[in-house]
């Protein structure tokens, strides 16, 4: 399904500096204490699924679904979905799916903006979450998480291109988030 909330993702999404930065930052924050077997990155492939194969040493597939309502399938020890939920008209169904196909002792890395005022959402955000909201569709979910970041992705001098970056100075940030299934 075509959705005016799914960003295209091809050369001048990946080469903007913001996401260059938002992947540099990514990249710092992940753990590389385990050996990965088997990796899914949600949503479609980009050079950073390439980044992340190269750090995890693991082959990474990726989904080619309707993630508002098919199945994930298969099992992995490590999944990322990264600026993918604020798209989604039903993110707790990503989530569940995940949680399904997510091994035992596996780690799900997500990432997100952080609920900022309507006006500075992007025109494809359908909705974006306080962290208050966000921690209670993760526990939802079945997740708990074990560690979270607040980055900034924009270069600085960005912020003092207008009023809107100017706001976005004091009211957007990006979760990276560590999860694991919670134990019941």
């Amino acid at each position: 399904m075509n959705s005016p909330y799914q960003n295209t993702i091809d050369s001048d999404y990946y080469n903007s500096p913001h996401v260059q930065i938002r992947w540099r930052k990514t990249l710092i924050f992940l753990n590389k204490d385990k050996t990965v077997k088997s990796a899914l990155d949600i949503g479609d492939r980009t050079p950073f699924t390439e980044k992340l194969e190269s750090f995890i040493d693991c082959t990474i597939d990726n989904t080619h679904i309707d993630l508002d309502e098919e199945p994930l399938t298969g099992e992995y020890d490590f999944i990322t979905a990264f600026e993918i939920i604020e798209h989604l008209f039903n993110p707790l169904h990503l989530l569940m799916e995940i949680r399904s196909v997510l091994k035992e002792g596996g780690t799900l890395y997500l990432s997100t903006p952080k609920g900022k005022p309507y006006f500075l959402w992007s025109d494809d955000h359908f909705h974006e979450m306080g962290y208050e909201r966000l921690y209670s569709l993760i526990h939802r979910a079945g997740f708990s998480i074990i560690r979270k970041d607040e980055i900034r992705i924009h270069p600085f001098l960005f912020y003092f291109t207008g009023i809107r970056p100017l706001l976005r100075l004091f009211f957007e940030k990006h979760l990276l988030l560590e999860l694991k299934i919670r134990n019941k």
